[in-house]
């Protein structure tokens, strides 16, 4: 049953006064505000939910060999016998912390008076942590992706880059991906070749339950993919416009994700030649917005190395190339972000694990010298899959005008 916006916003509502053992919730209140966050976020319906109160979550999973029937005959024992594999799904959850304060001067002059106004920022501080972390479920890369200091810090430098530490907490969805099948679209348009092709990807005994599976893709692929249909003169070209349920190629519905760029954020180490002409080849291509950083980029800002001065690239065929007599040593490892065409998910939704932790903190201080109230949210997150051989990856998917 769903529930209405102002059951949610009592969900959200953690007053200081209710909190006990500094600021951690009781278990109560912790499902209650993860329903929350699940709720605020686009994923709660699209995959699993996975609620843990240890420092690691262990998930079991049980299976069979390949054939487990043999020909029977007539009293006669077959001579064998048939088990079950057992193995474990191990969770690891990461701290995050959403700190923010609420001035004196804005608490005075708001309209909503002091108490509301606190439960009124909190609400938009554990909503703006629900779109976070979905951003870190599908972009995380443990690698750390090089972006423009300005981007992700108020005031910071809009020509230095820094390790995004946040995306950097753990491989997420698309990065894992990559160990299970993977298929190249060639930078063609989302179309039903790709969707064939990825389907022929999946391993026979993972789409016996075809009406299980879901094509995970960003919202503006599957508008592309409604404007193609569109241009039939059938009734399923009228649907494409008119009806607001996905698309099912093959059978299988579409579930666009919004906080699911069409131009995923990647990063990767890539060992520079030696000859000065020689390129190394990316993970992908076509890719955009590239930039080269020293492998050991931190927190501290750093400038990029510079194209044409110490390295060349080719975006269309996805390489870089170090130059001779540039800042890049020989053989060097280099940090390589940029961003790539379309990436799909082909899965059970139930495959895809979003772990977040009852051990939830929401605490308030003081500060008497900025006459501030500061506040933190801290939680354990992580997402994985539980069986990685049952995903397809569709890659390099032409990015829509």
């Amino acid at each position: 049953m769903s529930m209405s916006n102002q059951e949610l916003i009592q969900k959200a509502t953690v007053t200081t006064a209710a909190l006990a053992n500094a600021g951690k919730l009781n278990p109560r209140q912790a499902n209650r505000f993860i329903d929350y966050v699940v709720d605020e976020s686009t994923m709660r319906n699209m995959v699993r939910i996975a609620r843990f109160t240890n420092e690691e979550m262990l998930i079991e999973k049980i299976g069979v060999g390949r054939r487990v029937a043999v020909p029977k005959e007539e009293a006669a024992d077959p001579g064998v016998r048939r088990g079950v594999t057992t193995s474990k799904v191990s969770l690891k959850p990461v701290d995050i912390m959403v700190p923010f304060e609420i001035g004196d001067l804005v608490q005075e002059h708001s309209i909503e008076g002091k108490g509301t106004m606190e439960q009124t920022v909190m609400r938009l501080m554990a909503r703006a942590l629900a779109n976070n972390l979905e951003e870190l479920y599908w972009e995380g890369n443990a690698n750390g992706p090089a972006v423009l200091e300005g981007d992700i810090i108020d005031g910071g430098s809009t020509t230095l880059y820094r390790k995004d530490t946040y995306l950097a907490l753990f491989d997420a969805w698309l990065k894992q991906a990559e160990a299970g099948n993977v298929v190249d679209a060639q930078n063609a348009e989302i179309a039903q070749a790709i969707f064939g092709k990825a389907l022929r990807a999946m391993p026979r005994k993972f789409k016996r339950m075809r009406n299980r599976l879901r094509w995970f893709l960003s919202d503006n692929h599957e508008q592309r993919y409604r404007e193609g249909l569109s241009a039939r003169q059938t009734a399923l070209g009228d649907a494409a416009v008119n009806s607001a349920d996905s698309p099912r190629p093959f059978g299988i519905q579409m579930a666009p994700v919004p906080l699911l760029p069409e131009d995923p954020l990647y990063s990767e180490d890539v060992v520079m030649n030696t000859d000065g002409t020689t390129p190394s080849s990316l993970s992908f291509a076509p890719v955009t917005e590239l930039n080269v950083c020293t492998q050991t980029l931190g927190k501290v800002p750093e400038a990029a190395f510079v194209d044409g001065v110490d390295y060349n690239k080719d975006l269309t065929n996805g390489t870089v190339t170090r130059l001779g007599g540039g800042s890049i040593g020989s053989g060097a490892t280099v940090k390589v972000t940029y961003r790539t065409a379309g990436r799909m998910l082909l899965a059970d939704p139930m495959n895809l694990i979003l772990a977040i932790g009852r051990d939830i903190r929401i605490e308030r201080a003081r500060n008497i010298f900025k006459t501030v109230n500061e506040f933190a949210i801290t939680a354990k997150v992580y997402c994985t899959f539980e069986e990685i051989s049952a995903v397809v990856l569709a890659k390099n998917i032409k990015v829509p005008d």
